[in-house]
């Protein structure tokens, strides 16, 4: 991956058939690929990181009693509060090699206004187990008769399907799955959010991600000043109910310049296709 000098996709061998996008040809494998012909595509095998992830999507907080509610209360600083005291939490836990807790920057209309998102490694951690204990950890800590507020909790383990990468992509085997180390101060997200119903996942939908997602759209009129890092689809991994797809966009320096992706947004959201949000790192390790 250090030798690559232009963007690729990466896209695990056991999701090709589902996510290579619609119109390139199927890709030959180590064992039918002939040395002799050279294809259109240059295709470069690379170890598997086993990491799974776990995001918690997060909806505004609500008053138990409205009529009681005081004009001074701060519903969203409690709730980042708590939050953070969250993530604190699972990283004293050492189940997760990276972690981040995202706000969103559009306040007023935030559909989610944070998001904690965990990276797993699947060698060292059970997937399950640490669905089970952070999802514990969160309805204890946002308790409604604790917090006299109350707000629907979205837990899903994903798995990464495909990304679109820009180099420079090497990372030291014990910066894999590191949420901090490729992070600056003007790293900001685009974050779209999809909920398919059960057995809508077919392979021809699937195939088609680039554009139902939004992502050839992010990927062909976000400005190069906002310093595009990645794009990466994930999907989660419940083989029973209806699936849910994260789209999120890195970008280095989105933060420098909001405009160029103040312009982008809604172009997205004209799309009537999901839920999508800025989003900014406020706590990370």
């Amino acid at each position: 991956l250090a030798t690559l000098d232009k963007d690729c996709f990466i896209i695990p061998v056991h999701s090709l058939d589902r996510f290579l996008p619609a119109g390139i040809p199927q890709l030959p494998t180590p064992e039918t690929a002939d040395p002799s012909q050279v294809g259109p595509l240059s295709v470069l095998e690379v170890s598997d990181p086993k990491i799974c992830i776990l995001a918690h999507l997060m909806s505004p907080l609500e008053p138990i009693d409205p009529l009681l509610e005081s004009p001074l209360a701060h519903p969203l600083m409690k709730q980042r509060a708590v939050a953070s005291e969250l993530l604190n939490e699972v990283q004293q836990g050492n189940n997760a090699v990276g972690g981040m807790l995202l706000a969103n920057m559009e306040r007023s209309s935030a559909e989610f206004p944070f998001i904690a998102y965990y990276v797993i490694n699947t060698t060292q951690t059970d997937p399950a187990m640490f669905y089970t204990g952070v999802r514990g950890a969160s309805l204890s800590k946002f308790e409604p008769k604790n917090t006299r507020y109350t707000a629907a909790h979205t837990l899903d383990l994903y798995s990464e399907v495909a990304s679109i990468c820009r180099p420079p992509l090497a990372l030291a085997p014990n910066e894999i799955g590191s949420v901090k180390k490729g992070q600056t101060p003007s790293t900001g997200y685009i974050i779209s959010v999809y909920k398919v119903y059960e057995g809508d996942d077919g392979e021809r939908f699937e195939r088609n991600w680039l554009y139902w997602t939004g992502a050839r759209m992010i990927y062909r009129y976000l400005p190069k000043t906002a310093g595009l890092r990645r794009i990466t689809l994930h999907k989660s991994v419940s083989s029973r109910g209806d699936k849910m797809y994260l789209l999120l966009c890195e970008c280095a320096d989105l933060l420098k310049d909001l405009s160029a992706a103040a312009l982008l947004i809604p172009a997205l959201r004209a799309r009537l296709c999901g839920y999508t949000g800025l989003y900014r790192p406020i706590q990370t390790f």
